[in-house]
């Protein structure tokens, strides 16, 4: 298998079509057919299938992609840390932050950054983990700074934890039950929960079982914080927050906590990476813009950010 035939299978993945794959590579759709075959007799499997709407991957192929894009991210990093040995450098850092700490400490961590190399190009994604894990799995993600997944192992990721603190279940002000004291009493309304890819969901419901109760009839998964915000202040459904967001949101956008009696689990937000690989220059300096701008004090002048940072525990 050849680097950039596995770069082919890549991007027929992303874009649909061989037309399309052609585009992204800047190359002829009869190159990109091409290589594709010779992939197909290298490993002697069929990879794609052509249909009336544009490409598929089989299951042969897909197992496929899930290395190829190691290879070609492992690639990618491999030529930024010789471009930084010669002084020189470049390329593209993703990162992932949870919605708290986008909010707080993300500004300026990122201002310090692009200080110090300004020729990196940032790339940067909501932390959700239904969208930082799967890209950390395959090499697209560099960084993640948010919560780390139930099922996740450390013999799949680094962890360095970096807060931890409470969550609350939120509604909007005037909601019916927003003065609820009882999980109990919120059964029957519509959540909105975020997706955890590893345990497929069950993370959720977890909290219902611990305190003998059943799942609720209706649950909804979001990958969004603007979706959420939305649907929360113009619906009844009720949704499940960091309590520093809870501190953030409460005011701005008509939401509120819901006295409850019951305790929910604590969240510890840390920075997240895959093992077994040798940290980059831009990855090094972004996690210490970040750790410098969390130690550093100046932050408590902000009143949201000091107002978010009550219920936190910093553990750096």
């Amino acid at each position: 298998m050849k680097i950039h035939q596995l770069r082919v299978l890549i991007a027929i993945a992303d874009a649909g079509s061989v037309r399309g794959a052609a585009r992204v590579l800047a190359s002829s759709p009869a190159a990109v057919t091409q290589n594709i075959q010779q992939l197909e007799e290298t490993v002697r499997m069929q990879l794609v299938v052509r249909t009336s709407s544009g490409v598929t991957l089989t299951p042969c192929g897909q197992t496929l992609l899930a290395h190829a894009r190691l290879v070609a991210a492992q690639m990618t990093r491999a030529h930024q840390a010789m471009d930084a040995m010669r002084g020189e450098p470049s390329g593209r850092l993703s990162v992932a932050v949870t919605a708290w700490v986008a909010l707080t400490f993300l500004p300026e961590a990122v201002e310090r950054f692009r200080a110090r190399m300004p020729a990196i190009q940032l790339e940067l994604f909501e932390g959700l983990l239904a969208i930082a894990t799967p890209r950390l799995r395959d090499g697209s993600l560099d960084i993640y700074v948010g919560r780390q997944a139930p099922g996740a192992t450390t013999c799949d990721f680094n962890y360095q934890p970096l807060f931890a603190t409470s969550r609350a279940i939120v509604a909007r002000r005037g909601h019916p039950r927003a003065e609820s004291r009882s999980l109990a009493d919120l059964l029957d309304d519509d959540w909105l929960v975020a997706l955890d890819p590893e345990t497929e969901g069950q993370a959720s419901y977890q909290m219902f079982a611990r305190y003998g109760l059943p799942v609720p009839r209706s649950i909804h998964f979001l990958h969004s914080l603007t979706v959420a915000l939305a649907l929360l202040k113009r619906t009844d459904m009720v949704s499940i927050f960091p309590w520093p967001l809870v501190e953030l949101c409460a005011a701005r956008d008509g939401l509120c906590a819901i006295p409850l009696r019951e305790e929910l689990d604590d969240s510890t937000v840390g920075i997240i990476m895959r093992t077994g690989e040798p940290t980059d220059a831009a990855s090094r300096c972004f996690i210490d813009c970040l750790l410098e701008t969390i130690r550093d004090e100046s932050w408590d002048r902000s009143p949201d950010i000091r107002r978010a940072m009550q219920s936190v525990e910093v553990l750096v």
